[in-house]
């Protein structure tokens, strides 16, 4: 029997955000179906997972396998680092919020619908240069603007995860909230603290602003007093959105 695939929501595995899966086999007794995770887009380097759900939950959020291997659904809601060509210029390295996405089965192609500074565009998905990212890391936007000749997709991942992300946390170094200090090591410049960006309450899908500064001071202080060792997605329930506002 043919494998089937679907699309799933956020909770449907031990993930943060939206996935696919994929069933294999019959329902067991009590209608429940065993679903693997489909290794793609953000979820590409997971371990395996399996879940049980309903048959009827899972039937009306049925896709292709084409779909389902290429991944592009995985991003909603997430902040991302992808190329783009600035009107005039070259291909250049770029931050933004995924706020929808959609399947061109004509084209075999995925589409993300991602917030660029407050204006949404639809990019064709190329997984080779999308990115997911962490929030910090879409704060500070180290790479910002950069050519994607001078700075390849995979030199862009070290800045983000090993240089960034790392001493950010603490992880394996002393950890720094200090912006300057911060993008002074991986050679980009200094971020204006008081700038509004966008971001998506994953759980209501409303798309709020907040500083950068509100951002940066969440994630050190709040959620990880400075120690902060694992990995933090957009996904950012009702009352975070709230607490970074107030803060």
């Amino acid at each position: 029997m043919p494998p089937s695939y679907f699309y799933l929501r956020p909770g449907a595995f031990n993930l943060v955000g939206f996935a696919y899966g994929k069933t294999e086999g019959e329902s067991t007794r009590g209608g429940k179906v065993k679903v693997k995770l489909v290794h793609s887009g953000r979820w590409v380097d997971e371990e395996a997972q399996t879940a049980e759900w309903d048959q009827d939950e899972l039937t009306p959020r049925a896709v292709s396998g084409e779909e389902a291997e290429d991944g592009a659904g995985t991003f909603m809601g997430s902040a991302i680092c992808t190329s783009t060509v600035r009107p005039g210029g070259g291909r250049v390295w770029d931050y933004g919020l995924v706020v929808g996405y959609h399947w061109k089965a004509g084209q075999s192609q995925g589409w993300l619908d991602v917030n660029f500074d407050g204006t949404v565009v639809s990019i064709m998905y190329d997984s080779a240069s999308t990115q997911d990212v962490a929030v910090e890391v879409y704060a500070l936007r180290p790479c910002l603007g950069q050519s994607t000749s001078h700075l390849m997709a995979a030199e862009v991942k070290a800045k983000h995860e090993k240089k960034l992300y790392n001493r950010f946390n603490g992880i394996n170094i002393t950890a720094t909230r200090d912006s300057k200090v911060l993008l002074n090591a991986v050679g980009a410049k200094a971020v204006d603290e008081s700038k509004i960006i966008p971001l998506l309450d994953i759980t209501s899908f409303e798309v709020t602003e907040v500083t950068i500064r509100h951002i940066l001071d969440f994630v050190y202080y709040k959620e990880g007093g400075g120690r902060r060792q694992r990995e933090c997605h957009l996904a950012i329930q009702y009352s975070t959105k709230w607490s970074l506002m107030q803060s």
